[in-house]
């Protein structure tokens, strides 16, 4: 059985305990980092939403155009048919 000074056994678990510190410090600044781009990349996520659905919206109102002008043509088309314009 080896025998170490108190000296030596209190200066170890100082730095045990300040390596433990070191390596807490570490990983908590990497949740930190993470937290903060979980919260930057949900921002983002709730914007694209909007956009996506004003997007939605514009396109629902150029599909209805476009259909309203195609009922439009297709009366023109048969008024002319009907009296040979």
């Amino acid at each position: 059985v080896l025998c170490f000074p108190e000296k030596s056994t209190k200066a170890a678990l100082r730095a045990a305990q300040r390596v433990s510190e070191l390596l807490l410090d570490t990983v908590n600044g990497g949740v930190q980092v993470s937290f903060t781009n979980e919260k930057l990349i949900e921002a983002e996520i709730r914007a694209l939403a909007v956009t996506v659905a004003r997007y939605l919206k514009q396109t629902n109102q150029w599909l209805a155009t476009s259909h309203s002008m195609n009922s439009i043509l297709k009366v023109i088309q048969f008024l002319i048919k009907c009296f040979h314009i």
